[in-house]
């Protein structure tokens, strides 16, 4: 794993702003017109930029296989430009200048591990700390991991869904951008947190009628709309 960020500096309290690239024209042009293909707005990654949905509305126009008109309506919800680091950054403890100038872990230090001796304000001791259940006080629950273990430990699985969920989550308390608004419901409620704590099985989006999620439906939602890549 890469330490070369193990200091003790610390890093600014909010990542370095990077403005997005704008839709593109050909996008603009569907959405003005009221045909937004699923392909174009929610199943590919924009060149500059990435996108998403709230749950709500992407559960309401993909998941559920809703009409065109369900399906604009959650392309008029779409949060453009927003940017995350990807499951290999946050592995790697890489840069990802689209994001921050700073490498994500050292955003863990500054909210995690920003007191005490020099030696426990470093990337190398948040990363050897970090526990499941720091990141999600309420659990995660519905998937093979154990609250107490440690985030590095999960993440030996890149494809896991205790690795989506987590990086997911880090993503939203650091990345900026927009990002966090992405699980924000129509309430006010993290939907991310809703989901950690109820599993797949028992959540629902807020306002859902329909089935609640399964453990494809949780990794579809996260990779589909960028949150992890």
């Amino acid at each position: 794993m890469d330490h070369s960020s193990d200091t003790s500096q610390q890093p600014s309290a909010a990542p370095t702003p990077v403005a997005g690239a704008v839709v593109s024209q050909r996008r603009r042009r569907f959405i003005q017109a009221g045909v937004v293909p699923v392909g174009l707005t929610l199943a590919s990654r924009p060149v500059m930029a990435w996108h998403c949905n709230t749950t709500s509305a992407w559960g309401s126009a993909v998941l559920r296989n809703g009409g065109a008109s369900v399906q604009a309506r959650a392309s008029a919800a779409v949060l453009n430009n927003t940017e995350c680091w990807t499951v290999a950054n946050w592995v790697g403890n890489s840069v990802r200048s689209a994001v921050s100038s700073a490498t994500p872990w050292s955003f863990v230090v500054a909210r995690w591990f920003n007191t005490g001796p020099s030696n426990t304000r470093t990337v190398a001791y948040a990363q050897a700390n970090l526990t499941v259940a720091m990141v999600f006080p309420g659990g995660l629950n519905g998937v093979s991991v154990n609250n107490s273990a440690k985030v590095t430990q999960v993440f030996g699985n890149s494809s896991s869904m205790g690795t989506l969920m987590l990086v997911a989550r880090l993503n939203t308390l650091f990345a900026g951008h927009n990002v966090a608004q992405c699980v924000v419901s129509s309430n006010g409620a993290d939907q991310l947190v809703n989901m950690a704590s109820q599993g797949p099985g028992v959540f629902k989006p807020t306002n859902s009628t329909g089935a609640a999620w399964s453990s494809d439906d949780f990794k579809r939602y996260l990779t589909e709309n960028y949150l992890v890549s």
